[in-house]
This record gives structure tokens, sequence and C-alpha cells, in this order.
């Protein structure tokens, strides 16, 4: 009889844990990834990601912030369930996103046509940002249940133009500081080069300008993109974005050789694919 009690009680806890786990968890409790925000109310049944920036990402000072990712309210009927989406650093709003783009995968991935639109994006300008340890809130806002944040942290710090040595000039012309590219088969990247100790016989005094991306040469994460043309005093490469991630910030690290004196000049650009 004892034994019959003992294995009736187990029976009982086991019910009331199975029942405890499978109860919604409500607005106060996080579920997932989406913690309630302001106004939050009602079951916790947000899904999505942000894509880009990776969490822990490093950033050039002076560089905006392309923040892009999906998020869909899954209780939401005919559509993704969210209409709005803004950037928080701290208790401040720092941009608001765009809300409704493409994403394919996603419906496919969740089985519901509706959610294709649940993509979205919103760019931080450099000026709301300081350097050091950043974390950015993304605030998805519902109809019906108030707003819903998930968080990415990134890394500020370095120059995005480092000193010149004297005499040795590079720049880069194209693209801008920032600027957002189209993804298309062939862009051009141009800029000019010359060392202002040169001699006659030393033509604009450079012999070599190299393009890499996403990284100093050397280092993990570097794609050399080639040695650019040089015409005069100006230089250009031709490569393709569509090879590259978009919803994501890019930086161009340019090496500019001096014939003269051997010396290197490191320029930098930040830009965005999308």
């Amino acid at each position: 009889m004892r034994r019959l009690r003992g294995r009736l009680l187990w029976l009982v806890v086991a019910v009331v844990l199975a029942l405890a786990v499978a109860a919604p968890a409500g607005a106060q409790s996080v579920g997932g990834s989406w913690a309630p925000g302001s106004g939050a109310s009602g079951d916790n049944t947000l899904e999505g990601s942000i894509d880009v920036p990776a969490n822990g990402s490093q950033v050039a000072s002076g560089a905006n912030v392309l923040i892009g990712g999906w998020v869909v309210d899954t209780s939401a009927q005919g559509w993704a369930g969210v209409d709005g989406v803004q950037i928080l650093s701290g208790n401040n709003q720092v941009a608001t996103g765009i809300v409704g783009q493409s994403r394919p995968d996603v419906a496919a991935a969740l089985g519901n046509p509706y959610f294709a639109a649940s993509g979205f994006s919103a760019q931080v300008p450099a000026s709301a940002l300081s350097n050091g340890s950043d974390t950015l809130t993304v605030a998805a806002h519902t109809p019906g249940k108030g707003t819903w944040t998930r968080q990415v942290t990134i890394n500020v710090g370095g120059s995005s133009q480092p000193a010149q040595p004297t005499g040795l000039v590079g720049t880069i012309l194209v693209p801008a500081e920032n600027e957002l590219i189209q993804a298309v088969n062939e862009y051009i990247i141009r800029g000019t080069a010359y060392d202002t100790r040169t001699h006659a016989e030393l033509g604009v005094g450079v012999d070599r300008v190299q393009v890499y991306l996403d990284g100093a040469r050397g280092t993990t994460g570097s794609q050399f993109l080639g040695n650019a043309n040089l015409v005069g005093d100006e230089w250009s490469l031709t490569f393709s974005p569509t090879q590259w991630d978009s919803f994501r910030h890019h930086n161009l690290w340019v090496y500019v050789h001096s014939l003269v004196t051997g010396e290197e000049l490191l320029v930098q650009r930040g830009f965005d694919i999308v």
C-alpha cells in the first residue's frame, strides 16, 4: 500500500510539472529571446532575430551601423503582426526602422505565407554611438500586445582615417563614407594616391594600391579584392557587391605604397550593401 501511494504521489507531481511547463508564460515572462517592453501585455508570441550586426561586432568610430533582421507575432492573422520598430541606446531612441520587408525564408521556415513581409532594418547614425561597448535595443511594436524587445551589443572603436605618413597621400572618393551600395554585379571603387616628395622619373611616386575588405591585410576574415588600376594620381578597382553579405556594414582597407620611400599608408572607408 505504501509503495502504491508513493507511485501515485510521484505521478501527481509529474502531472503538475508538465502543466506548469505547458502553461502560457504571460507578458512578465521573457519567453524565447524577446522580452516585454513598454505596454507589453498577453502571452509572448513573438519570434525573430537580429541578423546584422552579429553580437559583439567591432564597429569603427564614426561609422553608421545598419541593424537588420526579422520579427513576427505568431498569433497575428493575415500579416506579420508588427507595425513598427525603433532602435534604442539605453533609454534614448536613436533610429526608426522600416518594417514589412521581404523575407520569404521566414515564411517558408514558419509555414505561414503572411510572414514573408517580416523583415526590418534601421540605420543608427554614428553620432548616436560612443566608443566602447554599446548595447542597442530593437523595440518591435504590435497593435494588440504593445512593445517587445531584443538586444545586440557592438564594440565601437578605432579610427576610420588613420594618420598619414608625411608626404604620402591617399583618398577613397567612391564609395562615400557610410554610403548605401546596391547589390549590383559591378561597382567601381576609386580614389587618389600620390607622394608629394616624388621626382620626375618616379611619376606620382606611388607604385601600388591594394584593396582589402572587412579586415586588415593578413587578419582572419580579411578578403583581398585586388590590386587597383593606377592612372596618374587616380586609382580604381571593380568588385561585385552581389558576392558579399547584404544588410551588413563593410569596411575597405586600402594600402597605398610609396615608390619614393617605401612607406605605406592605410586608408579606410565604411559602407553598407543593400
